[in-house]
């Protein structure tokens, strides 16, 4: 084959230089509702695209073909700061400008598709190195068509906008609301470990992108006030650990048949690692915080506790 350039209408050759055997990696900025025509991926295949919030509510990502590759056992991956449009199968690299959106099927787009084994090789080293990313899972997409359905209120990173740090995405600024709570130890019971396989993804596969979050749940024996957009800091229960702060990412919601208890999903840098309770006792202590209270379930109330508690993990 060689390597062939395909303008100003590339889809019907990416579409068809993509039918082959084998993994594909995909890294497409953006995804309009049409995008399983003119991308046609299955189970085993990884596709990173940008499902910012700013992405999704610009209409530029469709929360629908999200949840439809998902659904075909696509691992999905969102990277804020994606603006690329490429694609690597077993044989093939492609190459070029096209977004998989209706839009793109009547614009002036351009590719290269190429068998140049080092660019198929080079391809997929880009792909499997872009960090920032968010594995896609059912409670991400639900939180994206709720975006999607507040409309087209701010511009696209890197296209209309201002490309944005999006570490400071991960927590509320200024952090007003944050929570001590403690591991406990137990056996979930079959309602919610059905409640969990629910909303967390599959397992990865060990190929693609590291995800930089992931998401956890948090079992608490009763209702509290704890609500969407709170931060926790958890404690082992053995007090020997403390670990970094994990964002609320949906109202709590209420196990069927265990007296009042409720499940809480959070949000996760893998990335920050938990650290021995005593070093961060130390650290507020010298900070002049000598009874942080860090041993005992409470709501934050001081700023400058919260602040300090960020501080171990340089946020």
């Amino acid at each position: 084959m060689g390597t062939t350039f395909h303008g100003p209408n590339p889809w019907p050759h990416i579409t068809r230089a993509i039918r082959t055997r084998g993994p594909r990696r995909a890294a497409i900025a953006y995804l309009g509702q049409d995008s399983p025509e003119l991308l046609p991926l299955r189970a085993g295949d990884i596709l990173v695209v940008n499902a910012s919030k700013a992405a999704i509510r610009a209409h530029a990502t469709s929360p629908a073909a999200l949840a439809h590759y998902l659904g075909k056992g696509v691992r999905v991956l969102s990277s804020p700061t994606l603006h690329a449009k490429v694609i690597a199968t077993n044989r093939r690299a492609v190459i070029g400008s096209a977004n998989a959106t209706i839009n793109s099927t009547y614009s002036d787009d351009a590719v290269i598709i190429t068998d140049d084994p080092d660019i198929i090789t080079s391809v997929r080293t880009f792909i499997d190195g872009l960090d920032d990313i968010t594995e896609v899972d059912h409670t991400f997409i639900d939180h994206a068509t709720a975006e999607w359905a507040i409309g087209r209120a701010v511009p696209i990173p890197g296209v209309t906008g201002r490309i944005h740090n999006p570490d400071n995405d991960f927590l509320p600024t200024p952090t007003a609301r944050m929570f001590v709570k403690h591991v406990v130890d137990y056996q979930p019971s079959p309602t919610e470990l059905h409640l969990i396989r629910e909303q967390q993804p599959r397992k990865p596969t060990t190929s693609g992108p590291v995800a930089k979050y992931q998401l956890q749940t948090l079992r608490l024996g009763k209702p509290s006030t704890i609500t969407s957009g709170d931060v926790i800091i958890l404690v082992s229960s053995d007090q020997e650990w403390i670990y970094p702060p994990a964002l609320v990412t949906a109202e709590p919601v209420r196990i069927p048949r265990s007296g009042g208890a409720v499940m809480v999903f959070l949000r996760i840098r893998t990335d920050l690692p938990p650290l021995p309770l005593h070093i961060a006792e130390k650290h507020l202590a010298d900070l002049g915080h000598a009874g942080p209270r860090l041993r005992a379930d409470h709501y934050v109330r001081a700023v400058s506790i919260r602040t300090a508690l960020l501080e171990l993990w340089n946020l």
